[in-house]
């Protein structure tokens, strides 16, 4: 599903924000990310992304060698995964279903299919009775679970999670963690959670691959690490 292999990224302006990374991730893992600001969680995120490309190395997802893939081929590998990012990025001038139909009206999906699809993520997420709300109109909760919607909308084999809890409150957030929970058991979707949410973390006990400083300083099954600024 996931393979990184002595992955290092250096930036032009000569920091080095990875440093010989290797980590696999296998089908239907769900995986926290976790670690101080500039410990490399956002620049791994865009090397899993394709946003960035690794300075040594190989990173493998899905079937795609994404540091080799040429800008062209970015668009068709991210319609293998999803993203969710703590600010929502919805469209505000769309309703709940179009936001989610947008999605798969991008990549050319039939209208039928498209119609069936958004109904079964607006369920599972759900918000079936929010499918003619504006993003204006519902809270942060359901805004997130909106967003949410709209990355796995297309079956990604991969979900990552951004901070995807950052602007909500600790109800919520729990909210939103036994979603992804029943994404990744029912879609059977890996999810990569980027987080700085401890309770989260030892709550909801996960793998959790712990970064400081570019490095990866733990891999630990059953979760419950969690070093800070």
């Amino acid at each position: 599903m996931l393979v990184l292999r002595d992955v290092s990224k250096k930036y032009k302006n000569g920091v080095n924000a990875i440093h010989n990374f290797n980590l696999e991730i296998t089908p239907g893992e769900f995986v926290y990310i976790i670690g101080p600001t500039g410990s490399g969680k956002s620049t791994l995120i865009k090397l899993l992304d394709g946003e960035l490309k690794p300075t040594t190395g190989e990173v493998h997802v899905s079937g795609f060698n994404v540091g080799k893939l040429r800008h062209s081929k970015v668009p068709l590998y991210r319609r293998h995964i999803g993203v969710v990012f703590q600010d929502f990025k919805l469209l505000e001038s769309k309703t709940v279903f179009e936001n989610i139909s947008f999605a798969l009206e991008v990549v050319n999906k039939p209208t039928r299919e498209i119609r069936k699809r958004v109904r079964e993520v607006l369920r599972l997420v759900d918000l079936a009775d929010k499918s003619s709300s504006f993003p204006s109109e519902l809270s942060g909760g359901q805004q997130q679970r909106v967003a949410i919607a709209r990355a796995i909308a297309n079956k990604p084999s991969l979900l990552i999670a951004d901070e995807p809890t950052g602007n909500l409150d600790p109800e919520k957030s729990t909210e939103i963690i036994s979603l992804l929970e029943r994404i990744n058991l029912e879609e059977e979707t890996t999810i990569i959670m980027v987080t700085h949410d401890v309770e989260l973390v030892e709550r909801f006990k996960k793998r959790t691959i712990a970064l400081e400083q570019g490095y990866m300083v733990a891999d630990l099954v059953s979760g419950g690490y969690f070093k800070n600024d």
